[in-house]
């Protein structure tokens, strides 16, 4: 008897550090990998300034280098030059918060779900 109760405590344990774990990674992720962040590596002269997914394998992306800004479309085989812009031509984006999940914190994303269930 008191075996098992050891057991499931430990095993509760395990369950509990596994999900404290999955927490503090998915918050370090999507700190790192939030939209318009991309720091694209230690480089100093090229910097990505904004990327967005468009497939499973295409994304576009903004490229600074040397203070001119590029759009590039990247695929899993190619990346081809879209445009050069200037930066007077950049607006940003505004998103309904409501439904931007991809910047937003591991927390702030389970207290939503939390709210729509009620």
């Amino acid at each position: 008897m008191l075996q098992s109760i050891a057991t499931a405590i430990g095993t509760l344990l395990i369950v509990v550090a596994i999900l404290f774990l999955t927490y503090i990674c998915t918050k370090y992720i999507g700190t790192r990998m939030s939209v318009g962040r991309y720091t694209g590596g230690s480089s100093r002269y090229i910097s990505i300034v904004d990327q967005t997914l468009l497939g499973q394998e295409s994304s576009v992306a903004l490229v600074r280098i040397s203070g001119r800004i590029f759009l590039l479309g990247i695929t899993g085989q190619n990346v081809n030059l879209l445009t050069e812009l200037k930066e007077d031509e950049l607006t940003e984006l505004s998103v309904p918060e409501s439904t931007n999940y991809a910047g937003a914190a591991f927390k702030d994303v389970i207290e939503r779900l939390k709210d729509r269930k009620k």
